[in-house]
Order: C-alpha cells, then sequence, then structure tokens
C-alpha cells in the first residue's frame, strides 16, 4: 500500500506526563518538545497518530468517555501550540485476546486503513517494551524516549532523550 508514512505515538509518557490511569483533563500535562516534534513530523509529510493502550477502562477505574476527554484535552493543548495529532487510536482491553492490545498490531493496521498510511515508512516511538516490540513486529523502528518507570523491553531503534530528538531522527533517516 502506498501511502504517506506516521509517526506513531504512545500517549502516556510519550506525548503527556504518565501519572498513572490519567483519566481527568485536569492531570494533562503536555511533555517538553512535544509541540516541536510534532511539527517536525508534520513538516516532513508524516501523519501523527497516537496509539495507546486504555486498560484502565476493562479494569473499570473510568470509561470510554474519560478517555476519549484525555485526548480531547491533548489536541486542545496541542491546538493552543498551533500543531496538531492526526488520529487516536486506543485499546480498552485488558490482558490477552484482543488485537488491538499494543505490542499486537491491530490499532496500526487499522489506523493504515482509514488513513492512507504506509506502515513500511513508519516507525513507533513510545516509553515501554510493548512500543518498541510493536514496531519489530511491523519491521519499523522502534524508538525509546525516557518514561517513569525502568525500561524493560527489546532494544530500541533509536533512544532518544526527547521526543523532538526521537522525531529528528525518525525524519533524517527517512523511516
Amino acid at each position: 500500500m502506498s501511502g504517506k508514512p506516521a509517526a506513531f505515538l504512545d500517549r502516556d509518557g510519550t506525548l503527556i506526563d504518565d501519572v498513572g490511569f490519567v483519566h481527568k483533563r485536569a492531570d494533562v500535562r503536555v511533555l517538553p518538545t512535544v509541540a516541536e516534534a510534532l511539527r517536525t513530523f508534520a513538516g516532513a509529510g508524516y501523519a501523527c497518530v497516537v496509539v495507546t493502550n486504555q486498560s484502565g477502562v476493562a479494569r473499570g477505574y473510568f470509561d470510554e468517555a474519560a478517555v476519549h476527554g484525555i485526548n480531547a484535552e491533548i489536541v486542545a493543548r496541542l491546538h493552543a501550540a498551533d500543531v496538531k495529532v492526526d488520529a487516536f487510536y486506543f485499546c480498552p482491553h485488558y490482558g490477552d485476546g484482543c488485537d488491538c492490545r499494543k505490542p499486537e498490531p491491530g490499532m496500526i493496521q487499522r489506523a493504515a486503513r482509514e488513513h492512507g498510511i504506509d506502515v513500511a515508512r513508519s516507525a513507533v516511538v513510545g516509553d515501554r517494551g510493548s512500543d518498541i516490540e510493536l514496531g519489530q513486529r511491523l519491521g519499523i523502528p522502534g524508538v525509546l524516549v525516557p518514561g517513569p518507570a525502568p525500561y524493560v523491553g527489546p532494544e530500541p531503534d533509536f533512544r532518544a532523550r526527547t521526543l523532538l530528538e526521537a522525531a529528528q531522527w525518525i525524519v533524517r533517516r527517512g523511516a
């Protein structure tokens, strides 16, 4: 499938502070360099697509409306910085058995169909092993950004200090 490349971005710990099952708009804190990173991706023709596991839904901590509310708050904050995310996808499940919970590729496959994305020219960025493994399963780069917990997972293609550094590496490399 030919199409545009995408940066598939984790949400919590990559775009916003990971405060543990964030479900209140007041808890949304966009991380430093996110706006500049999104500008870098957009300037190079990449779609910016968020793919996030939100097992708090299945665990009963909050409902899907809360996830949509947090995503809307992120959109509003990024809009204020004159940048945007092209799409949000989330897995509300917990445990095995679905094809969308990272590192399974379901969210990316759906995004590719719905937005004309060339997955082979794309990359995954996140702070957890499931993000990096997702990239490996798809045969695309997995870029690690620092998260709140020590990293456990496969070796990433690149270890960035910030999302901006990840964006610059991906664009320079032409994922």
